[in-house]
């Protein structure tokens, strides 16, 4: 599994994660499917779900990020740009929605919801998530001996 994940290119992930969040947000909600839909039927569970979606779509781009500095540290001012890149994803499709007169609402309660979940997955990732994966993941035992002079931000 790690091989598979290490050969697949820098990007591929983020290319995906961001296709699905924004069909997700854009298409029609009668095109949704209902099955997965109806475990989510409780009071601001539209919230939980934009929550969820951008913390997932945020740490995915810091994934991809973190490999392609892999063994080198991530930069905190740029996982700050990537993680406002995710936000501002959010704000797109609410604008988006809006619109295209899909029978979605602008809401600005999901924009805070994608805020809020894009900037968890950065504190996730910038204080544990890419040390595990560069420990886990994507290091060689060799470049982790070459670069023992670990800095924290």
């Amino acid at each position: 599994m790690k091989k598979l994940i290490n050969f697949i290119p820098v990007g591929v992930f983020s290319i995906i994660a961001t296709v699905l969040v924004v069909y997700l947000l854009l298409s029609p909600e009668a095109s949704l499917p209902s099955s997965w839909l109806s475990l989510f039927k409780f009071k601001h569970a539209d919230k939980v779900i934009h929550l969820l979606l951008f913390f997932l779509l945020n740490a995915v781009y810091l994934y991809d990020y973190t490999k392609l500095k892999n063994p080198h540290h991530t930069k905190i001012n740029k996982e700050l740009a990537i993680t406002t890149l995710a936000a501002s994803i959010g704000l797109l499709t609410e604008v988006g929605q809006l619109a295209m007169g899909l029978g979605r609402a602008f809401d600005v309660d999901d924009i805070v919801a994608d805020v809020l979940g894009a900037f968890l997955a950065f504190a996730l990732m910038h204080w544990w998530g890419s040390h595990v994966l560069r420990k886990y993941l994507f290091n060689t035992r060799r470049s982790h001996r070459k670069h023992r002079h670990h800095h924290h931000h």
